[in-house]
C-alpha cells in the first residue's frame, strides 16, 4: 500500500513543480493587499510539513509498515526516527499555535459572520443553559471590505492552512507509525517527549477540532464566494493559501461529509481512495491524489524568484533574441518542489513569437482573433499551470532563479512545419492539466508534454511511473547537451545571472543535479 502511495506521490511534486500558483489573472499590485508579516514564515514551516509527509512515507514504504507486524531498528534508525519526530513536533507546534489562536473564534458556541460593509466587530453574548446559569460567547461579525476584516481573514486563511496540514500530516505519515506497535513504544516512550506520539493522535481524534475545522473553511468558502459575486480579486498570496487549502485530503472529506459520522466516513472512503486499495478506477484515484499532492507542493513558496525584478530593457532584449516555438525552461529553488524531485529544471513552456514574427512565418492570419489580441498585449507563452494550459506573458514567467531557452536548429525543418508546430501550440490553450502526466493522453497536458506534442516528429526520452509514460523537464533538456543534439541552447540564467559561456557543456554539467557539478559550473562560469 505504502509503496504506491511513495511513488505517487514523490511523483505528483512534478505535477506540483509544473503547476505553482502563477494565475495571472489574479496578479495585481502588492500595495492593494494586506499580506500578514508571518505569511512567509508559514511558507518555510509548510514547506517543512510537506517535507516531514514524503520521508515518513518513504521510511514507511521501506520498513512495510501496515504489512508485518513488529519492526526491528538498528540503532542508527533508531536516533533517526526519533530525531526526525523530534523535529517535525518542533513545526507541528509552531503551526499549532497559529491554528489555535485563530480557531477560538470557531470554538463552543463562538461564532463568525461574513458582514460586507457593516465593519468588522465582536459582539459578546449569552445564553440560558438552566436554570440561572448562563453561558457566554463571542460573535465575531467580518466585514472584508475594511482594514480589519482583511487581515482577519488573511490571518484565519494562514491558520485554516496550517490545521489541514496537520491533520493531513497525522492521516498519511504519522498514523502508519502509530498502527505498529513497535513504532508506537519508540515513539512514546523511547523519547524526551513522552506519548507524543499519543498526544498527536488524541489531537487528530478531537471532535471539537473537527468541528472548528469544519466551520472555518465554511467561512473561508463564503469569504471566497462573496468575493467572486461581487468580482472582487483575491491577493495572489491568498488565493495560494486557498488553493492549499482546497488541495487537502480533509477538506475534501469535510466537502463530502454532513454530519459527524458522514464526516468520519467521508474520511474513511477518501483514504481507501487514496491508498488504491482495490484495482478499480485506480488511475481516476491517482489523478485525485496527483491533483491534490501535487498542487499543495507546489503551492509552497519561500520568496520570490531573483528574475522577478529583471529590468524593462533586459526583457525587451529577451523578446528581441527569443524566436518562435523556442523552449523555455525554468528552476524555481524557493519552492518546495524543487526540493523533492531529481533533477535540475522544474517547468517547460513553448514561447510563439512577436506579431512581427508570426506574419512574416506567414501564420499570423491562421490564429484565432481573440489570441491575436492576447500576442498584441504580450501574451506569448504558452503553459500548462494548475488552471489549465494558458497563454502568459514573459513578466508573468520570470517568478524563477534560472531560465533556459533551446532551439531547434535542424536544417531540413521548414516553414511549414514551423507554422504546423505553432498552430498546434495554440490548439493546447484551454486544455486542462494532466494530473495523470500520461504523454499518451491528448485532452489534458501536463507542462513538458507541451514540447512533446508540438514536436511531435522528435523522439523524447520518456520515462514509465505508475504504468504511465511522462516526460520530465530534464528529459527535455538532454536533447539540448551531446554532440547529436537536436536543440541548442541559446539563452542561460543561473541564480538571477545570465551566462554566456559554452551553453551546451555548461547545461550538461546542470542536469547532473548534484553540489559537485553545480560548483564545477559555477567555476566555469566564473559566478
Amino acid at each position: 500500500m505504502f509503496s504506491r502511495l511513495l511513488a505517487l506521490c514523490l511523483v505528483t511534486t512534478f505535477v506540483g513543480a509544473c503547476s505553482s500558483f502563477k494565475s495571472s489573472s489574479e496578479r495585481a499590485p502588492a500595495a492593494a493587499y494586506y499580506v500578514d508579516p508571518q505569511y512567509y514564515d508559514l511558507q518555510v514551516l509548510l514547506s517543512e510539513a510537506l517535507t516531514f509527509r514524503s520521508t515518513a512515507l518513504r521510511f514507511a514504504d521501506e520498513k512495510k509498515l501496515g504489512q508485518t507486524g513488529d519492526i526491528s531498528l538498528s540503532r542508527s534508525e533508531g536516533e533517526w526516527v526519533r530525531s526526525m519526530g523530534a523535529e517535525y513536533l518542533q513545526t507541528r507546534q509552531k503551526l499549532l499555535d497559529l491554528a489555535i489562536t485563530e480557531g477560538e473564534y470557531f470554538s463552543g458556541m463562538n461564532r463568525v459572520k461574513l458582514a460586507p460593509y457593516q465593519g468588522t466587530k465582536i459582539e459578546r453574548k449569552s445564553r440560558n443553559v438552566r436554570k440561572d446559569i448562563y453561558e457566554e460567547y463571542k460573535v465575531l461579525n467580518i466585514d472584508p471590505k475594511d482594514a480589519q476584516g482583511e487581515k482577519q481573514v488573511f490571518r484565519m486563511h494562514m491558520a485554516l492552512a496550517s490545521a489541514l496540514m496537520l491533520m493531513d500530516n497525522y492521516l498519511v505519515a504519522i498514523q502508519p507509525f502509530n498502527d505498529n506497535a513497535s513504532m508506537r513504544y519508540v515513539l512514546n516512550y523511547d523519547v524526551a517527549q513522552k506519548r507524543a506520539l499519543q498526544t498527536l493522535a488524541d489531537s487528530y481524534s478531537s471532535i471539537s477540532r473537527r468541528q472548528q475545522m469544519e466551520r472555518a473553511i465554511e467561512f473561508i468558502d463564503s469569504v471566497m464566494a462573496w468575493r467572486r459575486s461581487k468580482g472582487i480579486p483575491t491577493s495572489p498570496e491568498e488565493s495560494q493559501l486557498y488553493a492549499l487549502t482546497q488541495s487537502s485530503i480533509w477538506y475534501l472529506a469535510v466537502k463530502n461529509g454532513t454530519d459527524s459520522s458522514g464526516f468520519k466516513d467521508a474520511i474513511a472512503n477518501l483514504w481507501n481512495r487514496l491508498t488504491l486499495r482495490g484495482k478499480r478506477g485506480a488511475r481516476s484515484v491517482s489523478y485525485g491524489v496527483s491533483m491534490g499532492f501535487g498542487n499543495m507542493v507546489g503551492l509552497v513558496e519561500t520568496r520570490k524568484g531573483y528574475l522577478i525584478n529583471m529590468p524593462e530593457s533586459e526583457k525587451r532584449s529577451l523578446v528581441a533574441e527569443m524566436k518562435p516555438l523556442d523552449i523555455l525552461m525554468e528552476k524555481t529553488p524557493f519552492r518546495l518542489t524543487d526540493k523533492m524531485i531529481p533533477g535540475h529544471y522544474g517547468h517547460v513552456a513553448i514561447w510563439l513569437g512577436t506579431e512581427e514574427q508570426l506574419k512574416e512565418l506567414k501564420v499570423w492570419d491562421k490564429i484565432p482573433a481573440n489570441i491575436q489580441t492576447k500576442i498584441r498585449s504580450g501574451h506569448r507563452i504558452v503553459e500548462a499551470l494548475r488552471p489549465g494550459v494558458e497563454l502568459n506573458t514573459l513578466e508573468h514567467f520570470l517568478n524563477i532563479d534560472d531560465f533556459l531557452v533551446v532551439r531547434d536548429t535542424r536544417s531540413n525543418i521548414t516553414d511549414e512545419y514551423r507554422r504546423e508546430a505553432i498552430l498546434q501550440a495554440i490548439a493546447q490553450i484551454g486544455k486542462e492539466y494532466d494530473f495523470n502526466f500520461d504523454v499518451h493522453t491528448h485532452t489534458r497536458i501536463v507542462c513538458s508534454e507541451i514540447a512533446y506534442v508540438v514536436y511531435k516528429d522528435v523522439k523524447w526520452p520518456l520515462e514509465e511511473t505508475l504504468r504511465r509514460y511522462t516526460i520530465s523537464p530534464d528529459n527535455v533538456a538532454q536533447l539540448a547537451i551531446g554532440n547529436q543534439r537536436i536543440f541548442e541552447p541559446v539563452i542561460m540564467y543561473y541564480d538571477g545571472k545570465r551566462v554566456y559561456k559554452d551553453l551546451p557543456y555548461s547545461l550538461g554539467l546542470l542536469l547532473k543535479a548534484d553540489d559537485s557539478h553545480y560548483a564545477e559550473f559555477r567555476k566555469f562560469q566564473n559566478l
